[in-house]
């Protein structure tokens, strides 16, 4: 009866550890889960070069049942990818930004976009989202020759600046 017991415990150990393995080894983390970040930095087309890494951190935690899948804290990343100064005729200058990586709580880099889904939370949380919708001004009767003379704005994004992004890809955790 001893033995029994003692086997009867063992299984019971084993099945919970696999159970957990298992339960562990099948958590995706689904696309299109959002993610809040500020930003850490201060981004500016007067200052910021093309190819700079931007550094943002997490708002808040994101669990997925009881799992917290990344904490509050984690680091983000993305890169500027284009920055234009202010032109003539009105143009505005830019800043565009690839988002790369968040870091998950079990320390893989899960990858993150601006998608659809964050911009149209960002439009109606009010937040930045990401991207400037530059335009030109209509001259009127200055024509072309005289657009030559009106310049755009420089772009400012302050540091704390937040936002909300997405994971861009089912991702396993």
């Amino acid at each position: 009866m001893k033995h029994f017991a003692i086997k009867l415990i063992c299984l019971f150990i084993i099945f919970c550890q696999l159970t957990e393995a298992f339960a562990a080894a099948a958590l995706m983390v689904p696309a299109g889960t959002l993610v809040r970040l500020n930003l850490e930095e201060n981004l500016s087309t007067r200052s910021s070069k093309t190819g700079e890494m931007v550094r943002f951190t997490v708002v808040e935690e994101i669990k997925i049942g009881r799992r917290t899948i990344v904490k509050k804290g984690a680091t983000a990343r993305a890169q500027l990818e284009k920055v234009r100064r202010p032109g003539n005729f009105g143009r505005n200058g830019s800043l565009k930004l690839r988002y790369l990586t968040v870091t998950a709580a079990n320390g893989k880099e899960l990858p993150i976009t601006l998608g659809e889904k964050s911009v149209k939370t960002n439009e109606q949380m009010g937040l930045a989202a990401g991207a400037s919708l530059g335009g030109y001004m209509l001259l009127g009767p200055i024509g072309l020759i005289g657009g030559t003379f009106v310049k755009g704005k420089h772009i400012d994004i302050p540091k704390d600046t937040q936002l909300i992004v997405e994971i861009a890809k089912d991702s396993a955790f």
